[in-house]
């Protein structure tokens, strides 16, 4: 269990149970009595969690009012411990998936892992809506891929198989018929691509798939490149853009 999911699983015992004792701390996050240790010290001294050893109760609780006079923000609000990289990865997940909707055919298989976000980023369904709300994750603008098109090419890169497409030329350039091998799909700001083996340039190329306008799917089986080849080619070449 990674640090920030026992943080949060200690404020969710201890908000749920009022009091709970160190040894419960210690079975339930199933950690040594030193790793328990250092997490209360970080909750408390980093964090400003206003979590109190209760000697009456023999265990750990909230208290109502911080070191610092005013109410602690950890028994107040939910996620306040997650650093830029986390809080930027769970929102932008719960949006993705949310944005999916759960009405339709997936939506069995969808509100599990919303649930579990929830849980992530709030003890209770208001809690984790109220954070949602106050942290916005703006995504770039989404170009949709045509028709039935993405399907085919997953399938082509899952399995192995050619690929031929007809992709929008550039510029008002005319459409162009390539052969390639499909290796990998990449989303890169809104856009999905498509980094391949082009058989008639016979070099690695990234197509960007709302431009493709046609795809067969062929018998004749990939060509094999080595992903760290089209990671240095492909990858290198985005981040020099």
């Amino acid at each position: 269990m990674e640090r920030t999911e026992r943080f949060c699983k200690i404020e969710m015992l201890i908000r749920s149970r009022g009091c709970v004792s160190f040894a419960d701390l210690m079975d339930e996050l199933a950690v040594s009595r030193a790793t328990l240790k250092r997490d209360l010290d970080h909750l408390r001294t980093r964090m400003d969690a206003a979590i109190v050893y209760d000697r009456d109760r023999n265990g750990y609780r909230f208290e109502t009012v911080g070191r610092n006079g005013r109410r602690s923000f950890t028994a107040e609000s939910p996620g306040v411990w997650f650093n830029e990289r986390e809080i930027h990865a769970l929102l932008t997940m719960h949006q993705l998936l949310d944005g999916l909707g759960v009405n339709g055919s997936m939506g069995r298989h969808l509100q599990p892992l919303l649930d579990k976000l929830n849980g992530m980023l709030g003890t209770s369904e208001s809690e984790a809506r109220e954070l949602t709300r106050r942290v916005r994750v703006v995504a770039p603008a989404h170009r949709p891929v045509r028709g039935r098109h993405f399907e085919r090419l997953a399938s082509a890169v899952l399995e192995r198989r050619r690929l031929r497409l007809t992709v929008e030329g550039d510029a008002g350039a005319r459409d162009r018929d390539r052969v390639v091998s499909p290796m990998r799909l990449v989303h890169e700001e809104g856009i999905w691509f498509l980094d391949s083996w082009d058989h008639e340039d016979e070099a690695l190329c990234r197509i960007a798939l709302p431009s493709v306008r046609t795809v067969q799917l062929l018998e004749a089986r990939a060509k094999e490149v080595s992903m760290r080849v089209i990671e240095a080619e492909l990858d290198a070449a985005l981040h020099r853009a």
